[in-house]
């Protein structure tokens, strides 16, 4: 798995230069717009987003095909892709408190704690891992290409159901105080680990049954 996963990293490695024009373009937005939470959320998307390249270079290379003639297990070659997914989710989110941390640093956040900024990137990185849970045995099973065509479904009910739960909560009387907030966003945090766990062994399922 070491080697699958190495292989992966070396093949985002192709697209550095344009990973640093587009984190550049990002801080120059903010900054130009007064703006820093642009930035730390943004870059938690993009971070995220670039599973996407990395399977979509594996699929223009049938390299899957090609992996399970080799002492590659199928279970190996599913584990390589949803730790990558972590090692991503853990990168945008390094790079996105790093940024508000800088932020508040400078004095450009005066107007949301840094707790409440530190909450709002979480739930954005959280609502992306619980995308990709679901994504990621769609791809394996429809290829890339049709894939793509359900991530917007996928974020319009994952939406819904955040909004349904905010529009419950003000009809309930319910107000969002510091420790509710933390708990809630516990409670999103271990529902993504539940959905991770689930997600990768439909993924070997779906792997394992595959015809090749």
């Amino acid at each position: 798995m070491k080697g699958l996963l190495i292989k992966d990293l070396c093949n985002l490695r192709q697209i550095g230069k344009q990973t640093v024009i587009v984190a550049a373009v990002l801080v120059a937005w903010s900054i130009f717009m007064n703006t820093p939470q642009v930035f730390s959320m943004v870059i938690v998307i993009y971070c995220m987003m670039l599973m996407f390249t990395a399977m979509s270079y594996d699929e223009m290379a049938n390299f899957d095909k090609y992996a399970m003639t080799l002492p590659v297990t199928a279970r190996d070659l599913v584990r390589t892709k949803y730790v990558l997914l972590l090692i991503l989710f853990g990168a945008g989110l390094l790079a996105g408190f790093l940024e508000e941390g800088i932020s508040f640093l400078a004095g450009a956040r005066e107007d949301i704690s840094l707790v409440e900024a530190g909450a709002a990137l979480l739930v954005t990185a959280f609502l992306y891992l619980m995308a990709f849970e679901v994504l990621l045995p769609v791809m394996f099973r429809l290829g890339m290409e049709k894939a793509r065509l359900f991530l917007v479904l996928i974020f319009v009910v994952i939406f819904g159901i955040l909004s349904g739960g905010v529009m419950l909560m003000k009809n309930l009387g319910i107000q969002l105080t510091a420790q509710l907030v933390m708990a809630l966003i516990g409670a999103w945090a271990a529902l993504a680990v539940a959905g991770f766990f689930l997600s990768y062994r439909i993924s070997v399922g779906i792997v394992r049954k595959k015809e090749w």
